[in-house]
């Protein structure tokens, strides 16, 4: 991605609002589903490996440096008796201190999908398997939909360095895939059917403070869309993180018309890196962290309504929140510490957050 530190952290808090801890274990949480059966799925960054490596300059460590990988990325699928199964194993990538590999989930006509891991031109031109692809969860298989990766490989829409990582990850109503392409800086549609994928928008830089080499040296950041939802007016709405310097303030929501352009929708936010329409109808982003000399700092992600114009903070003082989901209630399901100590990651659940 472009955010994600080492960091030792082990516990979150809400404050003032009562949080339970209902799943905790995992890696580098960064997405939840909540599935009609009352099950809960989650997918990790893994711990990197040992299967193979690769010496490269990553534009996320901004150096030639020595890069781990392996099949320890995880998808966890939690019974409602707290039972947890592993469902499937994805690529994990270690590039300096940032571990990359699952991302997100998404449930269409009975199939679970995920977004995995991320590869960059400078790595060569043939990913390992599974890296920057959606992929589908099928009879304890992972079976490759779409290689994102060989699109921004082979046509490269946003014109810089060719980078994949397929992130964000939503089941639209027309049966396609949506995905926000943190690499890419792009919004691409996939056919879950056929693997077809079309670049629906992508976007422009964020202005920064500082010459950014990675866009020909503007004054700008790199978006990094994180996240894509539906809105209950049936628009298609992205979120931003917004790269280095990570600027708090820097981010927002955009609205994407069906004829790719792009519009700002609510500004002012901080490091996003998911955003859900919710059983109310209204659309929650999650705020990562605010970002300092020392990197972001612990208890100051949070979850916050979004419309247009206008964010208020919902839950503040969480540790490094990552992912949401709503169950029908409105309860809200928040993956935590999406860095931090192996095993530190928990889901913790806030109830009445978004009653409809």
């Amino acid at each position: 991605m472009k955010y994600l530190l080492a960091l030792g952290i082990l516990v979150v808090f809400g404050f003032g609002l009562a949080q339970d801890v209902v799943a905790e274990g995992f890696n580098g949480p960064q997405g939840i589903l909540l599935a009609e059966d009352g099950s809960i799925w989650v997918i990790d960054s893994g711990m990197g490996g040992n299967d193979g490596e690769v010496t490269a300059f990553f534009p996320n460590a901004g150096a030639e440096v020595k890069a781990t990988y392996g099949n320890t990325a995880r998808v966890v699928k939690i019974a409602p008796d707290g039972t947890q199964t592993e469902v499937a194993k994805l690529p994990s990538i270690n590039v300096g201190r940032e571990t990359t590999g699952g991302a997100r989930l998404a449930g269409l006509d009975g199939n679970v999908y995920a977004s995995s891991s991320f590869w960059v031109e400078t790595a060569g031109p043939d990913a390992p398997p599974l890296f920057g692809s959606i992929v589908k969860l099928a009879d304890g298989g992972v079976t490759e939909v779409a290689s994102l990766w060989a699109l921004e490989r082979d046509k490269n829409p946003g014109g810089f360095i060719a980078e994949s990582h397929p992130y964000g990850l939503l089941a639209g109503p027309d049966g396609m895939l949506w995905v926000a392409d943190a690499g890419g800086n792009s919004l691409i549609k996939v056919n879950p059917a056929t693997g077809e994928s079309e670049v629906v928008a992508v976007f422009d830089g964020v202005p920064g403070p500082l010459p950014n080499p990675g866009r020909g040296d503007a004054m700008e950041s790199d978006p990094v869309p994180t996240a894509v939802a539906l809105g209950s007016d049936g628009s298609v709405y992205v979120s931003y993180l917004v790269g280095f310097p990570f600027i708090p303030g820097s981010a927002k929501v955009v609205k994407v018309a069906a004829d790719g352009s792009v519009s700002d929708y609510a500004n002012g936010l901080t490091s996003l890196t998911d955003l859900r329409l919710a059983p109310n109808g209204k659309l929650y982003a999650i705020q990562f962290a605010k970002f300092g000399e020392q990197g972001p700092a612990p208890m100051s992600g949070a979850l916050v309504m979004v419309a247009e114009g206008y964010v208020e903070v919902v839950i503040d003082g969480l540790m490094f929140p990552t992912s949401v989901d709503f169950d029908a209630a409105g309860n809200a399901y928040i993956t935590v510490n999406g860095v931090g100590a192996p095993g530190s990651g928990q889901v913790v659940k806030y109830e009445g957050i978004a009653a409809p």
